[in-house]
């Protein structure tokens, strides 16, 4: 992008239809779309470990917390909140809390960062009263409850991805067979990020509105 205005435009497009979701993820350096379980080496399988983990969670968690969560993907969002590593990856519907996100890093302020776009539609979404996120077998795009001040400021989304058996990791969401072609990158150039800042700020989206909380 050139300018605000340019990726305004870039994000304002004409192909999101009533049946489609558009999403966006902001992020500091140019580094694969994959979950944080993940980010240290992509071939283990974690899944045995990731569920004793929230279980583990759940078990340390019921004394400390007023939130009562109905299934595992609830649970598994309120963990990733708190650090926990886990098989979801941020994305937020809200383009301008992409760019924020993508310009916030004081240690990367002078290199170039990047924003992505995923189109896809309701038949990828999540079904989380039937599906379990141990078992999915693809990656699957996730709207959450809003049950927390942070998701519903952030318009917060996520894709929740699987271990592929037949590649023996997790897939890369850029090399995805069924979401790679929907996915594009916009570069926002390092030169760029303090005035885009300034804009963003000036329009409401700043620290704090993106954290509503205490934090």
């Amino acid at each position: 992008i050139t300018s605000f205005k340019d990726y305004i435009d870039k994000v304002d497009i004409d192909v999101l239809l009533e049946y489609r979701i558009m999403l966006y993820r902001g992020q500091s350096s140019k580094n694969p779309l994959l979950p944080s379980i993940s980010r240290k080496g992509n071939a283990a399988n974690t899944t045995n470990n990731e569920r004793k983990v929230l279980e583990e969670f759940k078990r340390r968690s019921y004394q400390l917390i007023n939130n009562t969560f109905s299934n595992d993907w609830e649970w598994l969002i309120f963990a990733q909140h708190y650090g926990l590593k886990t098989r979801l990856l941020d994305w937020t519907g809200n383009p301008l809390t992409a760019l924020w996100f993508a310009c916030v890093s004081e240690k990367k302020i002078n290199e170039d960062s990047y924003v992505y776009r995923l189109w896809t539609d309701t038949t990828d979404l999540v079904n989380t009263t039937l599906d379990d996120p141990f078992s999915i077998q693809e990656t699957k795009i996730l709207c959450p409850a809003l049950n927390s001040q942070r998701i519903v400021a952030q318009d917060g989304w996520f894709t929740a991805h699987a271990y592929s058996e037949s590649e023996k990791k997790f897939i890369e969401l850029e090399h995805d067979e069924s979401l790679s072609n929907n996915i594009i990158e916009i570069v926002i150039p390092a030169n760029l990020k303090e005035e885009l800042l300034g804009t963003l700020s000036r329009m409401g989206i700043n620290s704090r509105s993106i954290f509503p909380e205490i934090n």
